[in-house]
């Protein structure tokens, strides 16, 4: 069977899940991050395995929320002009998100 570009870069190829978030009373659809959002939130764990003084700050956190929560169409719910006011948003909402996105991901920084 033969490809197109078009039709690869077309397609839905990550991985999806859904986590319950309590604090906000819904269930959201989130999704593993693109080998560019991974690499970046790769960057901000390359201290913890270098030994590095590593300080993860809300805003990293929201946006990692922001890349990987999508709605049903596969589209993302929050643009990057929400991560500032996503990160004033509950701690454990948000903790619960990005918990289950890196661990989608494969980017646990507890592993790492």
């Amino acid at each position: 069977m033969s490809m197109k570009a078009s039709d690869i870069l077309g397609m839905m190829d990550v991985k999806t899940d859904t986590v319950d978030v309590p604090e906000w009373g819904t269930t959201l659809r989130i999704k593993e991050l693109g080998l560019d959002e991974g690499m970046s939130l790769f960057e901000k764990f390359k201290g913890l395995r270098e030994g590095d003084e590593f300080t993860l700050k809300a805003s990293d956190i929201a946006q990692v929320v922001a890349w990987a929560v999508i709605d049903e169409d596969g589209n993302r719910l929050f643009s990057d002009d929400d991560v500032p006011a996503l990160a004033k948003k509950s701690r454990t909402a948000l903790m619960t998100l990005y918990t289950a996105i890196t661990a989608l991901t494969g980017e646990d920084a507890e592993k790492n």
